[in-house]
């Protein structure tokens, strides 16, 4: 030490001698880069001292154990952990190669580990590193980018990430939530879905029809647009501009008037009279379509009106009732079936009735009442 102190009191401090009087300050400067040197040496030797020097006999139970690992769950050997450095885990020889084994069959979190030749065994953890597969974005993005595969690359992933998308399909109709980066991993919390909306591409009047050639799709986030604006593109076929419509709007179905085909009275029927092909018919119609609005022409004949309906005006259920098919004093032709005959008697109608409604009858010859039920138009068949 006195020769190491000399030396390095020439380099670091001069000259230093007994009867120098700077002796003390220069000594001082020594002194620490010394304690210096002996810091770091000693940090150094500490810690070469903490890191175990693995055993011949754990080293190979390390080994065997990846080679098995990795076997076992088809990974690389680097991708596979085992937790047996622990020094005071001690390793016996073994002259033969260690059975190895899952802990528990469900699980893959820990191995057993015996010697065949002596029977000695111990549960060792692993952690296994497997790698994924999953997106991240190529380039800067704002809020409410609207996606497409070419904004996004595969990257391989060695921990698990709750709702990292992986496949480039999922980014189908898709828009971003939030901005992000260049290298930002693509998450499912950062996707909105997208809709189809349409936009005029010119000034279209009340009255007109929307043609599909005046129209454009956009496709825009979910949250942007309003349930109205999202409907069908068949809506727009023959249908009309409820106002006038400026170019570059957002359509959406207040601004239309669809076309419906249903029955249209197309002249006054009054309160009490029954529907024919005469004063109702089939029509198209634009606008709001009442909910019970009839859209078809079956049955109308055994309807009548329960309140006027005006020439042009829908007919909807709640204006119609079933009709009369008997009338008071109508002569109603009564059918009696006796096996294979039939007798047609007739009768004259006492009350009104409906289908399938009770009423009485009269034979005019005999002044006998009977109880019949309607079957059709001035038709009944006894009980």
């Amino acid at each position: 030490m006195p020769l190491f102190r000399q030396d390095f009191a020439v380099k670091i401090s001069r000259s230093v001698g007994i009867a120098s009087p700077c002796a003390v300050i220069h000594t001082k400067a020594m002194y620490k880069s010394i304690i210096l040197l002996l810091v770091v040496f000693s940090s150094s030797l500490a810690t070469a001292q903490n890191m175990p020097e693995l055993s011949a006999s754990k080293q190979a139970l390390i080994n065997q154990a990846k080679t098995w690992v990795a076997q076992q769950t088809q990974l690389d050997q680097d991708q596979v952990e085992v937790s047996a450095t622990d020094r005071r885990l001690k390793i016996p020889l073994c002259d033969s190669v260690f059975n190895i084994s899952f802990s528990y069959p469900t699980s893959q979190e820990s191995i057993r580990v015996s010697c065949p030749s002596t029977g000695w065994q111990v549960f060792v953890g692993i952690k296994l590193i497997k790698n994924t597969a999953g997106l991240a974005f190529k380039a800067d993005l704002p809020a409410g980018q609207i996606l497409s595969p070419s904004d996004v690359k595969l990257v391989r992933i060695t921990t698990l990430i709750q709702g990292l998308v992986r496949e480039k399909i999922a980014l189908e109709n898709m828009s971003l939530s939030k901005p992000v980066v260049a290298g930002d991993l693509v998450l499912q919390q950062y996707l909105i879905e997208t809709v189809v909306v349409f936009q005029l591409k010119k000034d279209i009047l009340a009255g007109e029809f929307v043609k599909l050639a005046d129209i454009q799709r956009v496709r825009k986030s979910l949250p942007s647009t309003s349930v109205s604006q999202r409907f069908p593109s068949r809506l727009l076929s023959q249908s009309t501009a409820a106002r006038d419509l400026r170019s570059g709007i957002t359509l959406s179905r207040d601004d239309l008037k669809v076309k419906h085909t249903i029955m249209v009275s197309n002249k006054m029927i009054a309160r009490g009279q029954k529907l024919s092909s005469a004063n109702a018919t089939l029509k198209a119609f634009y606008g709001a379509l009442p909910s019970d609005a009839l859209l078809a022409d079956s049955g109308i004949s055994q309807m009548e009106a329960i309140r006027t309906i005006r020439p042009g005006q829908p007919i909807r259920a709640s204006d119609l009732r079933p009709a009369a098919l008997v009338r008071k004093g109508d002569m109603v032709m009564l059918s009696i079936e006796k096996g294979s005959l039939t007798i047609n008697i007739p009768m004259l109608a006492l009350e009104k009735g409906q289908l399938d409604q009770q009423i009485t009858l009269l034979n005019p010859e005999s002044n006998e009442q009977v109880r019949a039920i309607v079957t059709g138009p001035r038709k009944a068949g006894v009980l």
